[in-house]
Formats: C-alpha cells, structure tokens, sequence
C-alpha cells in the first residue's frame, strides 16, 4: 500500500505531462496579422490597371501555401459589398518563410470595370488566403480587407 499512492502520482504526473504537450505549434490572429501586403505602384494603362504588391512574412511561421487576390467592391445604398469576381496575383509561392518577402503582380482588365459605375475601383480589397507551417486540416488560414488592413 505505501508504494501505491507514490505509484499513482508518478503515473498521473506522466499522465498530464504527455496530455499537456503538443507538438503541433499554435497559430493565433496575432500570427496571421504578421502577413503583410504593401502597394508598391498602381499603373493605369488603356487596357486596364496593373497592381504591384509586397508581401512578407513577419509572422514566426512558414506560409506553406498562399493566394492573394484582388477585387472591387460593390457599391450599394448602405455603402459596399463583397464582390465574388477576384482577380489572383502571379508570382505566389510555395513556403515563404517567416522574415522572406516576394512581389506579387495583378492586373485588372479594362473590359470587366470601366463602364460599371456601382463597382469601387478606388479602394480594392485584398483576400489572403493559405496555410501555416504546412498544407493540412486545422492550418488554413484566411484574411481580407482594404491595402490598410495588411499595412506594414
């Protein structure tokens, strides 16, 4: 009987010790608003406008997957609304490790937006949408808003 009660504590202290670590890494917002994106030139062209972005990773994670898209909003009476017609960025790229930065580039065709009064070209909204540390269940991760939303 006195070795049993030391026996129950070791065993439940293990119990907790190995219950209690997980070797999977927890990603918070505070994370995921570390992923930065800066305007670097906006080119208006006959044909459409060209967008040229920045985007760095100061969060402690590798982004193991990443897209970024561009859309309009759409105006309404009550102000604007989500806009289902994104346009994808070129140049994402697979493990952008954390302290890295790449240049993204979208263009935005004339055709879809010049005669459309109710879409707000002006202020564009970006969605950021991708995995931390590794492409897998429970690390998907997604952001949107205006360029100030991503500021650095």
């Amino acid at each position: 009987m006195g070795r049993l009660v030391p026996s129950i504590i070791m065993i439940s202290f293990i119990f907790i010790v190995l219950t209690g670590c997980n070797s999977e890494p927890q990603v918070k917002t505070t994370d995921i608003d570390q992923i930065k994106i800066e305007l670097i030139e906006k080119s208006e062209m006959p044909n459409g406008t060209a967008y040229t972005f920045k985007l760095k990773n100061l969060s402690r994670f590798t982004i193991a997957q990443n897209n970024v898209y561009l859309s309009y909003p759409i105006k309404t009476s009550n102000g604007s609304r989500g806009n289902e017609f994104k346009i994808e960025a070129k140049n994402n790229r697979l493990h952008i490790k954390s302290g890295e930065e790449i240049i993204l580039n979208a263009f935005a065709p004339a055709e879809e937006w010049e005669d459309n009064r109710k879409l707000d070209t002006e202020n564009f909204i970006l969605d950021i949408i991708g995995y931390i540390g590794e492409v897998k269940e429970g690390r998907r991760f997604q952001k949107s808003g205006g360029i100030e939303s991503f500021k650095m």
